[in-house]
């Protein structure tokens, strides 16, 4: 994790990654402890409240042309990661995950990992849809097929040798 800071265009990926196809669409329900006035609206005691990460998503307010897949979005001119855009994948509040930081750096570990040993492509004679994706609580994505081509050395068996001496 201490490249993690050199990699701000992995970390964009991943943070798009989670924006553009989360793993839940809501969450954990929150119940309100008194009255709340949001806007015109009353939101009384008690009621129970889920937050929509879906809908979060796609505010095109926050996130133009919502439904691109635009790692881009979260770096600044500068090529560092945005401090002022935020994703709520792993929810709100008191009820946000408690291992959405162990799960990020899972999901950008993997993710450079694989950018390091392999070139990935897609197969042309299987178009992948990405819109496929199970209809469950837990979303992911339907199989589809893709070529891993050995990037960090000449064959596969190379690549599964340097992950060995790297301790992966």
């Amino acid at each position: 994790m201490s490249d993690q800071e050199n990699l701000p265009q992995t970390m964009a990926f991943v943070l798009e990654t989670f924006r553009w196809r989360p793993v839940s669409s809501g969450g954990f329900a929150h119940k309100t402890t008194k009255d709340i006035i949001w806007q015109d609206y009353c939101i009384p005691k008690g009621s129970s409240v889920i937050g929509n990460v879906w809908s979060v998503g796609r505010d095109p307010q926050y996130f133009p042309d919502p439904e691109k897949f635009n790692p881009q979005r979260w770096l600044t001119p500068e090529g560092k990661i945005k401090e002022d855009l935020k994703a709520y994948t792993f929810g709100f509040g008191r009820r946000v995950c408690p291992g959405q930081h162990m799960a990020t750096a899972s999901v950008f570990l993997n993710t450079a990992l694989i950018q390091w040993a392999f070139t990935v492509r897609a197969d042309p004679g299987h178009p992948i849809d990405d819109l496929a994706f199970t209809e469950s609580a837990n979303a992911h994505p339907m199989p589809f097929k893709v070529f891993f081509e050995p990037r960090a050395a000449k064959t596969l068996e190379g690549v599964r040798e340097l992950f060995e001496d790297y301790g992966a």
